[in-house]
């Protein structure tokens, strides 16, 4: 009996002096990371003309695209004002769970942004816009769907809850969990050199650009999109005469980005329609249907096209048509897209 003490006692010793191996190797690989991290320098001119998501060129084909990354961001009142978003080159807008939104900003830009966020988790639906640009997902944690979503999809997956978190996020000690997770520009150069991406080409459909004035033909000087009866997430845009841009408000105040100080200014306005929210579980995560076709409306300097939109799949681009089946050519500059579920309500004048 003591001999059999004995040899369990020893099997003890043996496991626990793996699995202490086996953290010492988890925390050696992570601060090795880190080190790597501070030894960048981000201030060196780029080699290589990249394309931007928001590219003023026709010809992005011809060009290299950045790596781009997507993040998930908190958009409830405890967060506010968040952080990174002017300078983000695509944001999505849509439900979550209880009536709130959240945000997805997409950045291709290698400029110095001090802070973005703060990151939330992941939802099923975002990672089908993910897919279509090959994007880089950064957030912390997510639905059980969207996980799952992610692993069946091959998402490049930068996910915060993971011994890899520190290297990518930080936590603002100044605000409350879970509305305080960051990252910034520096972090997310990072990650594209770790996970190999830093010379390497996208595959994903590039929107076409102009500068030439549209043509639309409606006039729409203030739009209204009511998510749900809490005015916390009901959106309007207020079109600037002078400088092109729909600014942005929410809870009807100036929708401000935390770096500059300064509200939202939108250069290309979408209002994409869904089918209505399917709620899966008790804790209210929804379904939202992003593969197919539906109407779009899309706002630049001012204008109204009524069109239409089309995903084939979650790894086909969404591409926005205008009234006659032609697809939509923005103006240079950000695109926000508000996805508005069922038959909410839009409001124009």
């Amino acid at each position: 009996m003591h001999r059999h003490k004995k040899l369990n006692d020893s099997l003890l010793i043996d496991y626990l002096l793996i699995a202490l191996v086996m953290i010492m190797g988890i925390f050696f690989y992570a601060g090795n990371l880190i080190k790597q991290s501070k030894n960048i320098s981000f201030n060196k001119p780029l080699e290589k003309t990249f394309c931007s998501l928001a590219n003023e060129s026709n010809d992005c084909g011809q060009i290299q695209k950045l790596w781009p990354v997507a993040l998930m961001i908190d958009n409830n009142p405890d967060a506010w004002p968040l952080a990174g978003l002017s300078q983000a080159e695509i944001v999505y807008n849509t439900l979550v769970e209880g009536g709130t939104t959240r945000l997805m900003a997409i950045f291709t830009s290698v400029a110095d942004i001090k802070k973005i966020g703060p990151v939330r988790s992941a939802r099923p639906y975002y990672v089908d816009w993910v897919k279509e640009l090959n994007a880089l997902y950064g957030h912390s944690g997510g639905s059980p769907e969207a996980l799952q979503k992610i692993d069946d999809l091959d998402i490049l997956d930068l996910n915060e809850i993971s011994y890899l978190g520190p290297v990518y996020f930080y936590r603002d000690k100044n605000k409350l969990a879970p509305h305080n997770l960051f990252t910034d520009s520096k972090k997310i150069n990072v990650a594209r050199k770790n996970f190999e991406l830093t010379d390497k080409t996208t595959e994903f459909v590039h929107w076409k650009f102009s500068n030439v004035p549209v043509r639309f033909l409606e006039t729409a000087n203030k739009i209204k999109v009511n998510y749900s009866a809490m005015d916390l997430f009901n959106t309007r845009y207020d079109y600037n005469t002078s400088t092109k841009t729909y600014l942005r408000f929410q809870n009807e105040k100036p929708f401000i980005d935390a770096n500059d100080k300064k509200q939202i200014a939108v250069k290309n306005l979408v209002v994409q329609f869904v089918p209505e929210e399917i709620h899966l579980d008790a804790e209210d995560r929804l379904k939202i249907e992003i593969v197919g076709q539906g109407a779009a409306w899309i706002f630049i300097e001012g204008k109204l096209m009524r069109g239409s939109w089309t995903k084939k799949s979650p790894s086909e681009r969404t591409i926005f048509y205008d009234s006659n089946k032609q697809e939509i050519i923005f103006q240079p500059g950000n695109i926000w897209i508000e996805v508005v579920p069922g038959n909410r309500g839009v409001k124009m004048e």
